[in-house]
């Protein structure tokens, strides 16, 4: 897959102003497979802070979420998006298309024929951005497609909710992860009343019921032991 600079002095044109066929597609099937959202993708601006046209401007860069939150409850974890989704787009990068994987978590890029590469300090933000070249933008075959001519499937996102690495409690404002523990209190038979991340008294005396019925010490505070007997 060559490689394609686009930000090599060019000014964006036609075809290269609407977002990329391609990207749309990848879009789609991340969302259905991961429950990543979308974020973005034509734009036409400039690098932030410099004087070059972004990949943005091409319709040849893709933005997605996995911050998990009241509207998107089953994003995917930064857990997962380091040991399935990184690596998944990574393997089947020829398939899909793509050149760049910036990950900006964790401050880094992958390049086609380079590998990863470091970032310079900055913030960090919850969202991926995956980039094609002048030659796949306008590809449309639908992903499933491609990936069932022999490349490896995707596999749904099925693993275990890694421990958050902070308790949760009654009055916790971390509605996500209250929602996970609901549900999993529910799925168990516990009443919790409604699964709607909000860690009140019906979660507390569930999460105390269940912390006796497992033999754990019974606190109603949802940690490490509690976490993994829960979702274990």
């Amino acid at each position: 897959m060559k490689y394609t600079n686009w930000h090599d002095g060019r000014t964006p044109a036609a075809p290269f102003n609407t977002c990329s066929p391609n990207l749309l597609q990848i879009r789609d099937y991340m969302a259905d497979q991961y429950g990543m959202w979308y974020l973005g993708c034509y734009t036409r601006r400039k690098i932030r802070g410099g004087t070059r046209w972004s990949s943005h401007a091409f319709g040849a860069a893709l933005d997605l979420s996995y911050r998990q939150d009241d509207e998107h409850p089953n994003a995917p974890t930064r857990e997962q998006i380091e040991t399935v989704i990184i690596p998944w787009l990574e393997a089947n990068a020829d398939t899909l298309g793509i050149q760049r994987i910036h990950d900006y978590w964790a401050r880094r890029y992958w390049q086609a024929g380079r590998g990863w590469i470091n970032r310079p300090p900055g913030g960090r933000n919850d969202h991926i951005h995956l980039e094609v070249t002048e030659t796949t933008w306008g590809w449309d075959t639908p992903v499933a497609e491609r990936l069932a001519d022999g490349s490896p499937k995707l596999k749904p996102v099925t693993d275990t909710p890694a421990y958050p690495g902070a308790s949760t409690k009654r009055g916790s404002s971390a509605k996500a992860r209250v929602r996970l523990i609901q549900q999993a209190l529910a799925d168990k038979g516990y009443n919790v009343g409604p699964v709607d991340g909000d860690f009140g008294p019906m979660t507390d005396a569930a999460v105390r019921d269940f912390q006796g019925d497992a033999g754990e010490y019974v606190d109603g505070i949802v940690g490490p032991k509690t976490w993994a007997a829960l979702f274990g």
